[in-house]
């Protein structure tokens, strides 16, 4: 008798738990989320055992028209109690499509649910969801579609407080996208991507920036027809953001490990880009400032430099490590710093007064090879085949009117040539681009 009433208060205390733990959520959620996006619980339904939570999703896609936005619905049927969750609740979510797309939509996944989701509030308010999504083969008028289902699970300790966070890893095995043949297009178009998969962890420590890692990667994508076919092998985004020190940097890493052309290997590439020496506070600013003018109609550029005026304050810089290319035995190199110096208490009123201040050099080569085997291809697509020497010699020509005129210089393997931007003067490989932009007073 004294288990059952144990079980009898909890289980019933846990569907006034879980109300409030939803409204808490969302009230979070969209106090953090700086975008067109907000969620609300319409209604909540209570019951001992199980109870139900209607929900909306609206995105608004222009802020001109209020009235016309994207509004998404559904419900969540909650299990009450520690026993069939080991938590507060047990939740399984229902998308109701709108009546626009629901009729693609069973045409496409027949009766399967196109996304299924489940989720527990454990007992220390932590919420973690599985995500499934079935496995299709579509055919259509113009294209057909082989999706081979996806798998994801994503955790969300401290949902209630302002440091929670997120972790997530969404994988899909295949999908596949081809074009349907016609008499005028014979040949076959094809996209494949394999080993899709997005994971990384988001957090917020008393900041409304997303900091942390997130790794986007496809282990091989293919694309073309049938006489000439572009794949990549283990294809890395990444990005990692941090604050150390008052200062904000975020580091994008970018590679392939394989590009394949006919199955045969013929290059690589990988680059990486960083942003540093950009105060969090100043960075935390314009990031509010510009979200919030994403939801005005037709914001002003004056609104924009107002936004962005704690960042141009204190100032940044964005730097391209060195990009490699590596294709048809050649290869290309490239690397680039733009600077954005503090401007402190002066307040730029236009873009013309920023690219006066912004400073940027930029170097780039390529080796002749390269260019002579981006030419061999894109001539035998074209149906019209050349030799190798053929292509080189064709190359030569092309950039002859650039050497002369000092834009470009000739190396031992290839050409080279810079860029630069001073006081709102560009120039490439030294030579001056037009005129000089005229020197802006800036107000103290």
């Amino acid at each position: 008798m004294v288990l059952g009433a144990v079980w009898g208060a909890t289980t019933g205390y846990s569907s006034y738990q879980t109300e409030s733990y939803y409204q808490a959520a969302l009230q979070n959620f969209n106090a953090k989320t700086l975008s067109p996006v907000s969620i609300k619980l319409t209604s909540f339904k209570r019951g001992f055992l199980h109870s139900r939570a209607n929900w909306e999703i609206s995105l608004t896609l222009n802020p001109c028209e209020p009235n016309n936005n994207l509004v998404l619905t559904g419900y969540d049927e909650i299990s009450h109690g520690p026993i069939p969750s080991l938590g507060w609740a047990s939740i399984d979510s229902h998308i109701i499509w709108p009546d626009a797309i629901e009729p693609q939509i069973r045409q496409i996944f027949k009766a399967q649910q196109p996304l299924s989701m489940h989720s527990r509030i454990n007992l220390l308010g932590g919420l973690s969801t599985r995500l499934t999504s079935p496995a299709i083969d579509w055919q259509g008028q113009q294209f057909k579609l082989n999706w081979q289902g996806l798998k994801g699970n994503l955790s969300l300790s401290g949902a209630l407080s302002s440091s929670d966070t997120l972790t997530f890893d969404i994988k899909a095995p295949k999908l596949i996208v081809t074009a349907n043949t016609t008499a005028m297009a014979p040949n076959q178009q094809q996209v494949s991507m394999e080993g899709i998969r997005y994971q990384g962890e988001q957090r917020h420590s008393g900041s409304l920036l997303p900091l942390g890692k997130t790794t986007f990667s496809v282990n091989r994508l293919t694309t073309g027809q049938d006489q000439q076919q572009w794949a990549v092998q283990k294809l890395v985004l990444s990005n990692n953001t941090q604050i150390n020190k008052g200062m904000l940097s975020a580091l994008g890493q970018y590679q392939i490990k394989k590009i394949q052309l006919n199955q045969q290997d013929i290059g690589d590439f990988k680059a990486s880009v960083r942003l540093e020496h950009l105060s969090a506070q100043a960075a935390q600013q314009s990031y509010q400032a510009i979200n919030r003018l994403q939801r005005q109609c037709n914001p002003s550029m004056k609104d924009l430099l107002k936004a962005l005026q704690p960042v141009l304050n204190e100032g940044f810089q964005v730097n391209l490590s060195q990009a490699d290319l590596k294709l048809f035995k050649g290869s290309a190199q490239a690397n680039a710093l733009l600077v954005m110096p503090a401007l402190k208490d002066r307040s730029p009123q236009s873009m013309e007064q920023i690219i006066q201040a912004v400073r940027l050099n930029g170097k780039l080569q390529v080796s002749e090879q390269l260019l002579s085997g981006l030419l061999t291809q894109l001539s035998q697509l074209q149906g019209q085949a050349i030799s190798p020497a053929e292509a080189s010699q064709n190359i030569q020509m092309l950039v002859q009117g650039v050497l002369e005129q000092g834009y470009l210089t000739k190396t031992a393997t290839g050409y080279q040539t810079t860029l630069a931007v001073n006081q709102g003067q560009a120039s490439i490989n030294g030579k001056v681009l037009g005129r000089p932009t005229p020197a802006a007073t800036v107000a103290p």
